[in-house]
């Protein structure tokens, strides 16, 4: 299921959620070991992580990184994508918010805010995802299409 809004500063959101059959707490430790996330984190184009560190504690850092292409007309794919930001709630096994920082090569920075929600749910786990602060239309769908591929790739993984 998916969803976008606008709030009130004129920045765009999305909200994408995914049954996963796996336990709450194997779906919580995909998002924070980085061996586990490694194994699903990837683009539509099968492009995996090249670099990953998780600190996941508040005021604790992450950074990813990617090669792939900068859009849908880029051949070469070796544009390195960074994604970066900080943890600002780490619940156990229930829930995580982090800041968003992507090295977007035709958009200024901006900090985001992502917040991942796990519920128990019958046979497994039902993982909600509210990305807020997006900048543009064209953003705010990408994000979305990249968030579902990525929860469809991690129930792929996990179950």
């Amino acid at each position: 299921m998916t969803s976008s809004e606008l709030n009130q500063t004129g920045k765009l959101s999305v909200h994408v959620s995914r049954f996963i059959r796996a336990p709450r707490e194997r779906v919580f430790d995909a998002w924070i070991k980085p061996e586990l996330r490694r194994q699903w984190w990837q683009s539509d184009k099968g492009e995996h992580l090249t670099a990953c560190e998780i600190d996941a504690r508040v005021g604790g850092r992450y950074c990813q990184k990617q090669i792939g292409g900068c859009d849908a007309s880029d051949a070469t794919g070796d544009y390195e994508w960074i994604m970066e930001g900080k943890f600002t709630e780490v619940l156990a096994p229930e829930r995580l918010v982090f800041t968003w920082n992507v090295n977007h090569p035709d958009e200024p920075p901006n900090e985001e805010i992502v917040t991942v929600e796990f519920a128990e749910a019958e046979g497994g786990t039902e993982v909600t995802i509210k990305h807020e602060g997006i900048v543009s239309t064209r953003l705010r769908d990408g994000t979305e299409e990249g968030w579902s591929k990525l929860l469809e790739r991690q129930a792929e993984i996990l179950k």
